[in-house]
């Protein structure tokens, strides 16, 4: 058998893209996002990803702050604060950056601060440029289209909001026939409930969507062996490409407060598909505590990064060395997450954390490469101090499916974390004992949420707790788990502070008749929206809540499954028969 090497790999992409139609034009996407400073003072952050077989960028980019109902607009500018260039990491394979063929991307980091002094419920934030890249494959007329960012931002009704932030840079090139997930996990500094869609790329403007060619659309972007899947609690999307090309996705993200909607940002993103022999990958490092001193006991564990449970798999496990070293070698073309687990014991108020010093998977930096090397993944674990408190909280994770009867197989081993809300601050790390459960002791007063750790499943809801001198224990802070993610369940005992065990929902599934009734709402007006399993927005209603409870009829909607938002963010799977 032939072996594959680099250059081969580097002659592939080369020739891939040397047959695509190219265009002087740069910019391959990007995000706008803003950060509230106190008062009316704003800082705004625009990131700009540049094909470096471009044109160069502009010291300064200009911005638009619009708001169509107060009738107001004004220009600012943004200075180019930082420059990274994103190269393959692959010996012999130089990118467009480095004078090479492979796809080579720059990302640019403009910022300033702006003062938005009149109080307005839809100011967009915007930046536009002239042209796409005449190599796009999905869009029609692509050299005639603009790139278009925006955020936006409602400060009658939060005034002190700030956008949501994307965590992870997404490389230029994707290899063609292999498994991929885009991490588009969005960090939201003030706590508030985050909706994740696939949309339109746009031309200029927000009301311009860019055309697609047929039978490409915003929600199925370029060619796919069995389709693509979408999280839209998460904003992640998974897929098998199939094709080489550039082609372009755009991505959402919506926030709300109490049920009402105050912002949130665009994401577009240009990504080439591009084939890639096999390689064999190796990933290694280090393991420091939070001192960042080496520890010299405990394992690391391998996991392939996928979407849900089903596609994010346990691959190996291996203990670190007395200097705290560890690797794995041998693997395939593919995404990867490597987390240490320690001895608390030997190592107390450290937690289970990845690479780089993240206690939570979805802010841990994915591994991959397209050719045969060894990817460094040091490992820096989060440290976390003594409690002092007296609240004590308890709950218990199992396989309960959608209706629970009674405790069901416990999920042993999975990291539980208490956080300081909205700080996120992690407060104290624990795992499920063998039994499923797990307690906190000692707890401060303060409000809290509790999350679980498991790689691929991301929290479809939490609880929300405040601990004070009345309210001091939690227990049956229960949680279900599937395929799609970790659910809250009905508790039944001091539980008046968490949001998500007051809401219950019945029948589930729902009959064909499609009436649904809900229970443990706050009385008022209450924003219900469900989702397909493609992210889909199929259905809004705003409710009147009397006495708690509410009904929805979901009749219009096809049998399958979904996910209802209810009101401030709590989210339910739910099916129809």
């Amino acid at each position: 058998m032939t072996r594959t090497t680099t250059r081969d790999l580097f002659l592939a992409i080369g020739f891939a893209i040397a047959t695509l139609p190219l265009s002087a034009t740069h910019i391959m996407g990007g995000e706008l996002t803003y950060r509230h400073l106190g008062g009316n003072d704003y800082k705004v952050d625009l990131v700009l990803y540049r094909d470096c077989a471009g044109i160069p960028v502009n010291p300064v980019e200009s911005i638009t702050v619009q708001s169509d109902n107060c009738a107001t607009f004004f220009n600012a500018s943004l200075f180019l604060a930082d420059t990274v260039t994103i190269t393959t990491g692959c010996a012999n394979m130089l990118t467009t950056c480095e004078g090479g063929q492979a796809p080579g991307m720059e990302v640019y980091y403009y910022t300033d601060t702006i003062t938005i002094a009149t109080a307005c419920d839809d100011w967009r934030i915007w930046w536009t440029q002239c042209c796409r890249n005449g190599a796009i494959m999905n869009l029609a007329n692509p050299t005639t289209l603009s790139s278009y960012l925006e955020a936006r931002l409602d400060n009658v009704n939060a005034p002190d909001n700030s956008s949501p932030v994307f965590q992870e840079l997404q490389l230029p090139f994707v290899c063609n026939g292999v498994p991929f997930c885009l991490d588009n996990a969005a960090y939201e500094p003030d706590g508030d409930s985050l909706v994740y869609s696939m949309t339109a790329v746009y031309d200029g403007n927000w009301l311009n969507p860019a055309p697609y060619f047929s039978p490409f659309s915003p929600t199925d972007p370029f060619p796919t062996v069995n389709g693509l899947s979408f999280d839209p609690t998460t904003g992640n999307l998974c897929c098998t490409p199939n094709a080489v090309g550039a082609f372009v996705v755009g991505f959402q993200v919506d926030e709300y407060r109490n049920g009402v909607y105050i912002g949130g940002t665009r994401r577009d993103l240009q990504l080439w598909l591009v084939p890639c022999p096999s390689a064999s990958l190796g990933i290694q490092g280090i393991v420091f505590d939070s001192t960042g001193t080496a520890i010299s006991d405990g394992t690391v564990e391998l996991w392939e990064y996928g979407l849900n449970s089903q596609s994010s798999t346990l691959l190996n496990t291996t203990a670190v060395n007395t200097q705290g070293e560890f690797a794995f070698t041998g693997y395939p073309n593919g995404q990867y997450l490597v987390r240490a687990v320690v001895d608390t014991l030997l190592y107390p108020g450290q937690a289970d954390s990845y690479h780089e010093s993240t206690y939570y998977w979805q802010y841990a930096d994915v591994l991959n490469s397209v050719c045969d090397t060894v990817l460094q993944a040091d490992i820096t674990l989060v440290g976390y101090g003594n409690l002092n408190g007296s609240g004590y909280l308890t709950g218990f994770l199992g396989d309960l499916g959608i209706v629970r009867s009674t405790e069901g197989d416990p999920w042993p081993g999975v990291g539980v974390i208490l956080e300081r809300w909205p700080e996120r601050e992690l407060v104290a790390y624990t795992r499920t004992n063998a039994s499923g459960h797990y307690a906190f002791s000692s707890v401060p007063f303060g409000e809290y949420r509790i999350l679980m750790d498991h790689p691929g499943l991301p929290m479809l809801g939490y609880y929300h707790v405040t601990v004070d001198a009345l309210h001091t224990t939690f227990a049956d802070l229960d949680y279900a788990a599937d395929p799609f993610g970790f659910f809250t369940t009905s508790g039944t005992t001091s539980v008046q502070e968490t949001t998500g065990t007051q809401i219950m929902i019945a029948p589930n599934p729902v009959g064909a008749e499609g009436l649904l009734h809900l229970r443990g709402l706050n009385d008022g007006p209450m924003l219900v929206q469900v989702d397909d399993v493609m992210g889909r927005r199929v259905l809004a209603r705003k409710l009147q809540v009397t006495g708690g409870q509410a009904l929805v009829t979901l009749a219009p909607l096809p049998p399958g499954a979904y996910l209802i938002r209810i009101g401030d963010g709590k989210v339910l799977r739910l099916v129809k028969e």
